[in-house]
């Protein structure tokens, strides 16, 4: 777990004296804690070992003391990728209301392991704060590319498309391309949402620049692709607050019944011209809204 100046760990009674025997040893200041074993402070962050075996680490300096001081107690995760790829996914292919986003991020088997306090996941299993507090920490440290198309431009794009799963293509191939040229990086793996020669079709004639592999619930096995599914859905999640303040109300995900309810509460205060400032209205949602 863990904040940008934050990291909580649980730590057994050996690697606890393990970790206070080398703070004694190069000069932190060690203090006494209520209900803690020890308290240390140092390199610019506090340290705090509760009785409970957690352990908190606080200040500027928390990434580097996690690198340098931790990671040899605690060892770091083993890195699931072979070598340099980018991962591609995307967010709000389902949701009436919100932007569709498309995210592209470069991950390499030696970074991998040191983003061991992310939850490199399918981002649709996290809470929306998580999601959110990944992607700040994601997006300085892996080059990446986020395409967000927001409601009335894929309404007019969806016109010219007339297939989603075109228009998504023509999005994934724009977006893995910008990384590609960024890092020189050919391996893409795509969390596959159609059949691969529709994005190699969006390709066109720079199809030979990337060597695609497309998968289903990539997000799952490959933590590039995973990177590219926090990064995707917390642009989604930031354009649906955002259109909060055109529609004037919160928005909901998703395209059940509360969304329904939310459409209907919509239309009465905004009329239907709304509609294609904040929902994707190709949808059958529409229909039964009008």
């Amino acid at each position: 777990m863990t904040g940008s100046h934050m990291y909580v760990t649980a730590l057994t009674p050996e690697q606890g004296a393990t970790l206070q025997s080398q703070l004694e040893g190069v000069g932190f200041t060690m203090k006494d804690v209520a209900h803690a074993i020890f308290g240390a402070s140092g390199e610019s962050v506090n340290v705090t070992l509760y009785s409970s075996g957690k352990l908190v680490v606080q200040g500027k300096g928390c990434e580097d003391f996690r690198v340098h001081r931790l990671a040899d107690i605690v060892g770091l995760r083993k890195a699931r990728l072979s070598e340099r790829t980018i991962g591609c996914d995307e967010a709000g292919k389902g949701d009436y209301f919100g932007p569709l986003v498309v995210a592209a991020c470069a991950l390499s088997p030696e970074e991998e392991p040191f983003l061991d306090d992310i939850p490199l996941q399918d981002s649709k299993t996290l809470k929306d704060a998580v999601v959110l507090a990944a992607a700040e920490k994601l997006k300085p440290i892996l080059p990446h590319e986020v395409i967000v198309i927001g409601p009335r431009r894929y309404n007019e794009m969806y016109e010219s498309f007339r297939n989603v799963n075109t228009l998504l293509a023509w999005a994934h191939a724009k977006a893995m391309l910008a990384v590609a040229e960024k890092t020189q990086c050919r391996t893409v793996v795509l969390d596959q949402f159609a059949d691969r020669e529709i994005v190699l079709r969006a390709l066109g004639p720079r199809r030979g620049e990337v060597d695609l592999t497309t998968m289903v619930r990539a997000e799952a096995a490959n933590p590039a692709v995973a990177a590219a599914s926090i990064l995707a859905r917390a642009a989604f999640l930031t354009g649906l607050r955002r259109l909060k303040e055109v529609a004037g109300m919160p928005l909901p995900k998703g395209a059940g019944a509360p969304v329904l309810e939310a459409g209907k509460k919509l239309l009465v205060a905004k009329g239907q011209e709304i509609l294609p400032e904040v929902a994707k209205v190709h949808f059958k949602t529409t229909q039964d809204l009008i």
